[in-house]
């Protein structure tokens, strides 16, 4: 097997910090190398995620090398109104469908590959593995309520009466006052989104997200399929 190159476009540095020391160490191990890159221009500091800005930045990644993939990671909270697939969304819902996060998901990425490949031509649409976390990062860290009791000194039955309102982590909430950092903030006043969510993801482990989350099991599944060619194009 060929090693892979993958460029992951991050929101901030709380999923720059994850890639780099917790996920991409694991991910190495199968011969996938993960770059996690800041979306936009150096000192970007994070907030409302644009489709524009991130388009800029994918075109970016597909000039520089042709064997290499690139991926996203953004929090559904942040990614803009005009993201490709939110309207979508917003009329299912509107009409009375109730969407699972799962689906969610699946509308934003699907419209998202297919608008990169009306911008960059069809064939980007091979290099190109949109993620949208659900909701946003730190609700991976609910995948094991222990662990995030005992990193953020928090009682275990606040949490644990949180992730049970929820088939699974990535379920909380679907709504940005109740998303799962605003909780923990309010639960610990100290709580330091980059710092902390480096300490509770690497004890709880990659593996155990993956059980408990599945669209961020299914994420790097498609990661973990992905092949690099000899000759030097990417092929998936």
């Amino acid at each position: 097997m060929s090693s892979v190159d993958v460029y992951i476009i991050v929101e901030g540095q709380t999923e720059q910090t994850f890639v780099r020391d917790v996920l991409a160490p694991q991910m190495a191990a199968k011969e996938i190398y993960l770059y996690p890159v800041l979306i936009g221009k150096p000192g970007h500091k994070g907030g409302c995620v644009h489709f524009k800005r991130a388009k800029n930045d994918i075109g970016n990644f597909f000039r520089q090398r042709k064997n290499t993939y690139i991926t996203t990671m953004f929090d559904y909270f942040r990614i803009d109104s005009d993201w490709p697939g939110k309207e979508e969304i917003k009329r299912q819902t509107e009409n009375g469908i109730t969407l699972s996060t799962t689906s969610k998901a699946e509308i934003l990425e699907s419209a998202t590959c297919q608008k990169i490949g009306e911008i960059f031509g069809s064939d980007s649409e091979k290099r190109f593995i949109p993620y949208i976390e659900m909701h946003e990062f730190e609700a991976l860290l609910f995948s094991d309520v222990n662990i995030l009791a005992e990193k953020t000194d928090i009682d275990v039955s606040y949490l644990s009466l949180i992730i049970e309102e929820y088939d699974n982590p990535e379920e909380i909430n679907d709504d940005p006052a109740k998303a799962p950092s605003k909780r923990l903030e309010v639960l610990n006043k100290g709580y330091r989104k980059v710092a902390l969510g480096k300490a509770v993801s690497e004890a709880i482990g990659i593996e155990a997200m993956r059980r408990q989350c599945p669209h961020f099991d299914n994420w790097l599944t498609k990661l973990e399929h992905l092949k690099g060619n000899p000759d030097g194009e990417a092929t998936n």
